[in-house]
């Protein structure tokens, strides 16, 4: 039993190291180079990986950005621990190297999410191969909630293009996701 949970955490490790680079570019650290922040971002990886129940429904690269991300974070945390900081009054010797500040290691807030953009593609995926087995007001409901070739809608929303109230849009949804699920355990 134990080798086949390793082999299972290794092919979801294996699978998903391009994740971990396209995380580990968003970050910049002076003193860890991108090699340094991926194979941090890897240790993350291999943890979320010993701890992912795929039994709960959650796409595993949703399940690990956390690990991931902190992984990096406190690579980055235990490098930059070590530099002083200087008060506003002190000031360096001429000639420094030290130009290190803050913003080498903070998180772009304004850079898209990799995580974000490649969980909704994954999903995206995902739904498109199963939606086969949904009628075609179920498609229409799913697509429209999860955002599927479109922008992602409300229920309200939904209701009020396809002439629903909103409640009814809710039970077709909740009717659409248990066919999934069905048809995912019958196709495993």
């Amino acid at each position: 039993m134990a080798d086949e949970q390793k082999k299972q955490r290794d092919e979801l490790v294996s699978k998903n190291m391009g994740y971990v680079v396209t995380l580990a570019r968003q970050y910049s650290c002076e003193l860890l180079s991108t090699d340094d922040l991926i194979s941090e971002g890897s240790i993350g990886m291999i943890k979320a990986a010993e701890k992912f129940d795929p039994s709960k429904g959650k796409p595993f690269v949703t399940f690990a950005a956390p690990y991931i991300r902190h992984s990096i974070e406190e690579a980055i945390r235990k490098v930059t621990g070590d530099i002083p900081v200087l008060s506003t009054d002190e000031s360096l010797p001429v000639g420094s190297k030290n130009n290190y500040t803050l913003l080498h290691v903070l998180e772009d807030k304004d850079a898209p999410k990799a995580d974000q953009s490649l969980e909704q593609n994954a999903l995206s995926d995902d739904l498109v191969r199963a939606i086969v087995f949904l009628n075609e007001r179920e498609q229409a409901v799913i697509r429209a909630f999860f955002g599927v070739d479109t922008e992602r809608q409300t229920m309200a929303e939904i209701g009020e293009k396809l002439g629903l109230k909103r409640e009814r849009v809710r039970q077709i949804r909740d009717k659409a996701l248990r066919k999934l699920r069905k048809a995912s355990i019958e196709h495993q």
